[in-house]
């Protein structure tokens, strides 16, 4: 699996969530002339943008705002790594995010662009789906730091809202890791290689992903851009250290990966092991048998237990005398 599970394309919609000490309003528009009497406020407004369906919409965005042609086109192409850029009067992130749709066992990852100013947010994405309902909900409270703190702050609740997704999707694989694990010790269901396998490419996608967000976060707490404050940085410092443990613990999963596999070959040479001591078992026992009827199968005229009366019956008792001797032998040196 070397890309992501995409989603259908949706058409663009769009919601504008007006906000500040003392105010909190949300309007859904369809409209980007709608969008302009917003540019005339002093206090912050959030734009909500999903679907890329309408290039029209998003050229006629990108020039409201003055947003570079280049990051129009890295908006449009959703196969973007994850980057931090600066430009002069706004600052351009691109993350992604990862879910597990319906607890599929393939992550989704979708692309999240977005750009802030001196008092606006615009956050695009591919789908309707997201992430961002805690902080819809925080925007709610008038005396919260959401309200408060700078265009640069809300830019990182977004990204902390993406970041902790990373921590519900690595929860997901671990369960799905150590699930495999109790089926292949108890072999109370059977579990095939390539389920392993199909695991650990999950593993890998999540850290291709999380890995170049640890770069992002790195560059915005280097940027000297007067839209990053200072007071922010701590909690850019805080997702980075979310970023490092994430990355940790997914190269101790993929040490389990690892690990699984060892021990599913190791319950697959068992399981042959047994299976041959069971046919090494029944072809001894039959050896003697197999010995005792070749002589006597023999074409010699004068062989004196042919016409013995109890012949047939004492080559049964020989039959199962050395069956059950054998059988104590193997049973006395633990071999079943």
């Amino acid at each position: 699996m070397t890309s992501s599970v995409k989603t259908k394309k949706h058409e663009t919609q769009m919601e504008v969530y007006e906000f500040g000490e003392g105010i909190f309003k949300k309007h859904l528009i369809t409209d980007p002339e709608q969008i302009k009497p917003f540019l005339e406020i002093t206090h912050k407004f959030w734009i909500n943008l999903y679907g890329l369906e309408n290039e029209t919409l998003l050229k006629e965005i990108s020039e409201l705002f003055n947003i570079h042609p280049l990051t129009l086109e890295d908006i449009k192409n959703t196969s973007q790594r994850p980057k931090f850029e600066e430009f002069e009067e706004n600052i351009f992130v691109v993350s992604k995010m990862i879910y597990y749709k319906n607890r599929s066992l393939e992550p989704i990852t979708e692309q999240v662009s977005i750009l802030f100013g001196k008092n606006y947010i615009i956050s695009i994405q591919e789908n309707p789906f997201d992430i961002f309902d805690p902080i819809r909900s925080r925007l709610e409270n008038p005396t919260g730091k959401m309200r408060k703190m700078g265009t640069d702050y809300f830019a990182y609740t977004l990204l902390d809202a993406i970041v902790d997704q990373y921590f519900d999707c690595l929860e997901h694989a671990v369960e799905k890791i150590e699930t495999l694990e109790d089926n292949i010790i108890s072999q109370s269901k059977k579990t095939k290689l390539p389920e392993i396998f199909h695991q650990r490419k999950s593993i890998q996608q999540i850290k291709r992903t999380v890995w170049p967000t640890r770069e992002l976060l790195s560059a915005w707490k280097k940027s000297e851009s007067p839209l990053v404050k200072k007071k922010t940085n701590p909690f850019i410092n805080d997702v980075y250290e979310h970023v490092i443990e994430i990355i940790e613990n997914l190269e101790i999963q993929r040490e389990s990966i690892s690990a699984l596999v060892e021990l599913f070959m190791s319950n697959l040479s068992l399981k042959q092991n047994e299976v041959m001591k069971t046919l090494t078992i029944i072809a001894t026992i039959f050896i003697p048998l197999t010995f005792i009827a070749g002589v006597y199968g023999m074409n010699f005229q004068f062989m004196p237990e042919l016409g013995w009366k109890y012949g047939y019956f004492f080559i049964w008792i020989l039959f199962l005398g050395s069956t059950l001797a054998m059988v104590y032998y193997f049973k006395r040196k633990k071999w079943f």
